[in-house]
């Protein structure tokens, strides 16, 4: 699955579940020797891969054991363009607003 903006949370807590044990596979890992490495039983090891909710410490643990902790960086990463705006509107917020003069000049009569 490549886009999940349409899936429910249950469909993407599976899709995690399944990524996550493909991603154990890769590395030659049972589920016990995971849930040795990161403090975490078999079970939980388990539901996560199953789909079941977890907490973000439990997933975290596993991403960090299996390499795939930068993974995160993207998932929470403020993109530039919206870092630009907000500085270009904070800046906006700080300038005074300037009007040109209602004062007409004496070199040019009025309309």
């Amino acid at each position: 699955m490549d886009n999940w903006l349409f899936l429910t949370e249950q469909e993407i807590l599976k899709e995690i579940g399944k990524r996550l044990k493909k991603i154990r596979l890769q590395h030659n890992l049972t589920q016990k020797e995971i849930s040795e490495e990161v403090g975490l039983s078999v079970s939980t090891i388990s539901l996560i891969e199953q789909g079941k909710s977890t907490t973000t410490e439990s997933l975290i643990r596993i991403l960090t054991r299996l390499n795939r902790i930068k993974d995160l960086e993207s998932v929470f990463r403020v993109s530039e363009n919206l870092e630009l705006k907000l500085k270009f509107e904070k800046a906006k917020l700080k300038t005074e607003r300037k009007r040109a003069s209602k004062k007409l000049s004496k070199n040019y009569p009025s309309i």
